[in-house]
């Protein structure tokens, strides 16, 4: 079952299915996650687990909070040198924590 990846609120999927619907609340109506709208919302980054900086990212207008991942990383750590293996190191330990603390 979906989940709204901002508030963790269990959606479900409208029927019929059609490619690129989204999922919604439970009596049909589509999510307006309330966390989101209330402007200060801000993803955590990754890697240091300060503020993404989602107010001043470059993707912001092509950007919602309710779709997108919630592995960010802020802009200094972007910018650190091998960013991008370090990112990949830290998502590979969220997904063994993650797996290590199902099977428990």
């Amino acid at each position: 079952m979906p989940s709204c990846r901002i508030c963790n609120k269990p959606l479900i999927w409208k029927q019929p299915y059609k490619q690129g619907d989204r999922p919604v609340e439970k009596d049909g109506s589509i999510h307006n996650c309330s966390k989101s709208q209330n402007g200060n919302e801000d993803l955590k980054c990754i890697m240091c687990g300060g503020s993404a900086g989602c107010i001043h990212c470059e993707f912001i207008k092509e950007c919602d909070l309710q779709a997108v991942s919630k592995l960010c990383i802020c802009k200094k750590c972007e910018q650190e040198k091998n960013s991008f293996d370090k990112f990949v190191r830290f998502v590979q330990k969220l997904s063994y924590e993650k797996i290590s603390s199902a099977k428990s």
